[in-house]
């Protein structure tokens, strides 16, 4: 499946060289205005936040509403915390790197990985309600369908956790040189770098995909629509949104797209993560319970609101 997946875009950027062309220009320029200035600070920020043993001083008022609820350790938390605010693959980036440091076990990790990977509240809020579907007096609408979602499945999967960690906030700061705090800072930030940079590729990758693909997707068919929609969220919330179809219709579709994250968000997150074959599998699985809970919202914001 690959290789001939691979020849089909060899011949795309052969015989569509212009179209190739512009579709990299917007990929480049979507992830330069977008991804860059957002994830970038945050990936650096988050290392060294890690890195220095420095995630205990996040204050208690941030973090304990989701240790009682949703029965996590304080870095759980912090987690959780990232992953609802600042977007894809931050939520999946910063619970691998607190299990590679050993901040949170295995079990945790996982359940984690189920819901904390999201669309940001502010992509959410400005481009989706009030840029693309005109909508902003439903902007609180679009939060709670989505993110909300994300939040009752973590609520509901949360007894497969078992608290047996300890609730300490003591900090563990590390005695270093200037030497070694620079050798620290100097790979927090190769690390942000390069993660940035790989996503820029994925978003360039997957906008060109998504462009060839759209090119020739009828235009009538929703489901059709929503698959093609569906390989790169930002354009296929813009091409739902520009879309013939109802309002209604849109707003269901618009709200399950951003729940799943599109094929290039799972794509980041595999990449950035680095997830294993069960993990992704859950992952996956949790996508799709998340996207089909958002469904429902959808509906029913539209019957009763």
């Amino acid at each position: 499946m690959l290789l001939p997946g691979l020849f089909i875009f060899f011949l795309y950027l052969l015989f569509f060289p212009e179209n190739a062309l512009e579709s990299t220009r917007a990929g480049l320029l979507l992830w330069y205005h977008s991804v860059l200035p957002v994830l970038f600070p945050f990936m650096l920020v988050s290392s060294l936040l890690l890195k220095f043993g420095l995630m205990e001083h996040v204050p208690a008022r941030l973090t304990r509403p989701f240790e009682k609820f949703l029965g996590v350790s304080v870095h759980g938390a912090f987690a959780v915390l990232i992953g609802f605010l600042c977007g894809f693959p931050m939520g999946a980036k910063i619970t691998s790197d607190l299990e590679a440091e050993g901040r949170i076990n295995e079990r945790e990790a996982h359940y984690l990985y189920g819901f904390v990977n999201n669309v940001s509240p502010a992509f959410l809020l400005s481009y989706v309600a009030v840029s693309q579907m005109e909508l902003p007096k439903y902007k609180l609408l679009f939060l709670g369908n989505i993110l909300g979602a994300a939040l009752i499945y973590g609520y509901f999967t949360s007894s497969s956790l078992k608290k047996g960690r300890s609730e300490s906030r003591q900090a563990v700061l590390h005695a270093l040189d200037l030497a070694g705090t620079y050798e620290i800072i100097d790979s927090c930030i190769y690390g942000a770098v390069l993660n940035t940079v790989k996503l820029g590729v994925y978003i360039t990758v997957f906008k060109i995909i998504s462009d060839a693909v759209l090119a020739v997707l009828p235009s009538g068919n929703p489901v059709l629509l929503f698959l093609g929609a569906s390989i790169e969220v930002t354009g296929g919330v813009h091409l739902l949104a520009a879309s013939q179809l109802s309002v209604p219709v849109k707003f269901v579709l618009v709200n399950a797209l951003c729940a799943f994250g599109g094929l290039s968000a799972l794509a980041q997150t595999v990449s950035i993560a680095g997830l294993k074959e069960k993990t992704l599998f859950y992952y996956i699985k949790s996508r799709v319970i998340i996207t089909l809970l958002t469904i429902s919202f959808s509906i029913l914001s539209i019957l009763f609101l």
